[in-house]
């Protein structure tokens, strides 16, 4: 296998997992779909049919974040089990092709099922519910004002990190990724914490790398925002993370082969 990528091979290989799969797709799509219509719906029966911009947010965030570490975290389920690891490996492909088709389906595919299945439901409940208000509107969730937006910058890290856990954990995957990423959010904020109010010499309420911090002196408490350059540089360090973690997990999977 000495081509790292081949287009006809890696359709083919991609046309397998598909035949392979569909149905657990299908299905998996099927489900996500009920629950956004029970969620919308409950969300517009409790807000007699004001479906606000906030609300349809929450949901689509909430959904789209767990239900994309989750599927992304089941990506290299197989290669947990011995049995089925073997001819995993063995198929007349290159790992990088084996690779691009976990990422497409995992991140791609994932996402526009994702946006398929929320604006379909969140479309027919908002006209279910028009006669009630006609201050119901769709959101735009690549909004850049509010900076909806953002939100694809933030899946795309966890799905990075997800990925990663996938194959870096045999069994357990989704449980132990996320048990591993709040354990290091946790310290990260934790010594955050420290280094600010070691540097201050006051008592910090909350301190976010890079971002807001709320300190606590004579009995007020202020809020100290960062500049507007911190945004950038989170943005282009969430960048870089993505693809160091990406290409870990590529070489991680490497490790699998040999």
């Amino acid at each position: 296998m000495n081509q790292i990528f081949n287009l006809k091979r890696f359709l083919m290989l991609f046309s397998k997992h598909t035949a392979e799969n569909y149905k657990t797709y299908l299905m998996s799509a099927a489900v996500l779909a009920g629950m956004l219509a029970v969620v919308i719906g409950l969300g517009a029966y409790l807000s007699d049919g004001k479906l606000s911009f906030s609300i349809q947010f929450a949901v689509f965030v909430n959904f789209f974040l767990i239900a994309g570490c989750i599927f992304t975290s089941m990506m290299f389920s197989d290669l947990g089990d011995k049995k089925k690891s073997i001819p995993v490996l063995m198929l007349p492909a290159s790992l990088f092709e084996k690779y691009l088709v976990a990422w497409i389906y995992s991140f791609v595919v994932f996402q526009l099922v994702m946006l398929c299945c929320f604006y379909s439901i969140d479309y027919l409940i908002l006209n279910a519910v028009k006669k009630a208000t006609e201050e119901v509107k769709m959101i735009n969730v690549f909004s850049t004002e509010p900076r909806y937006w953002l939100v694809f910058v933030f899946f795309a890290v966890l799905h990075s990190i997800s990925l990663l856990g996938a194959i870096f954990f045999e069994k357990m995957h989704f449980i132990k990724t996320a048990f591993a990423f709040f354990v290091f959010l946790g310290f990260i904020i934790l010594i955050s914490n420290k280094m600010m109010s070691s540097l201050l010499d006051v008592e910090i309420m909350q301190s976010i790398p890079l971002g807001r911090l709320v300190i606590k002196e004579s009995g007020k408490e202020f809020l100290i925002n960062p500049p507007l350059s911190s945004e950038t540089i989170v943005f282009y360090a969430s960048i870089l993370v993505i693809i160091v973690l990406w290409t870990g997990t590529y070489f991680k999977l490497k490790e699998k082969e040999i």
